[in-house]
């Protein structure tokens, strides 16, 4: 399982997934050569290990999503919990990669095609990992190159503004703007946040002080549902972490 610590420039294919997937890993390899290794990942199929950074990738075809999508003995389908395995990983880029034509849902089952759709929809809202499609093995494997070698490209650092601002905002309409601000934290729960706690101060008081669990079901009367775990925890990550700004 990726720790955040980096080894030297790799490409770590899941030992499950180069048995699956034979003619990415050998790809890779004829690309490669030995900056390609395999080893069992706990989480992700694909650990891309580079100088500039590391991303930790989530293959799945067309019909994988589908099946994935399914409810499981928690009730809930296998993706929602690979995903926040995923979320869960520090210090790396997490990508979802879809391989395959979304246009065999119309031929070969009786899945709703918008359903698919939907679901790629939420998981970049909901989880803020970016999804990335390719046609088939060969794109996903050109995919994982291009990735891999943009991550030994050495950047000059700048200085970025994150977020732009409207001087023009309510109150109201800046706090939610601040709250909104937190990882992974969307208009919604920012409402629910601010409802539940009845300011910035507020909300930011209780992710310092309370737990997890109890701030989930403190939100849900508000929300209606319990914000997802992995989403209080890295918001409260944010609000905790003692912050050295150069």
């Amino acid at each position: 399982m990726y720790n955040g610590k980096a080894s030297s420039e790799m490409i770590f294919v899941d030992s499950r997934e180069a048995a699956k997937c034979r003619e990415v890993y050998r790809m890779l390899v004829g690309s490669l050569g030995q900056q390609v290794a395999v080893k069992k990942l706990e989480v992700g199929d694909y650990l891309l290990d580079g100088v500039e950074g590391v991303a930790l990738i989530e293959r799945k075809t067309v019909m994988d999503l589908l099946n994935s999508m399914k409810p499981d003995e928690t009730g809930r389908g296998r993706i929602w919990s690979q995903l926040d395995q995923l979320s869960e990983i520090d210090s790396c880029e997490k990508i979802l990669l879809v391989e395959g034509w979304i246009g065999l849902i119309r031929k070969l089952t009786r899945w709703d095609e918008a359903s698919l759709y939907r679901l790629i929809e939420s998981i970049q809202k909901s989880y803020i990992i970016p999804v990335v499609h390719t046609a088939d093995w060969r794109g996903t494997a050109l995919y994982l190159i291009a990735k891999y070698k943009s991550l030994q490209e050495r950047r000059e650092p700048r200085d970025l503004r994150l977020r732009a601002s409207s001087a023009s905002m309510t109150v109201e309409e800046q706090a939610l703007y601040v709250i909104e601000g937190l990882p992974r934290v969307g208009p919604a729960l920012a409402k629910a946040l601010l409802k539940t706690y009845g300011s910035v101060k507020g909300v930011i008081d209780a992710l310092a002080a309370k737990p997890t669990p109890l701030i989930r079901e403190e939100v849900a009367k508000t929300l209606g549902k319990r914000p997802p775990e992995p989403v209080i925890k890295q918001a409260k990550e944010v609000v905790l972490k003692r912050i050295e700004v150069c």
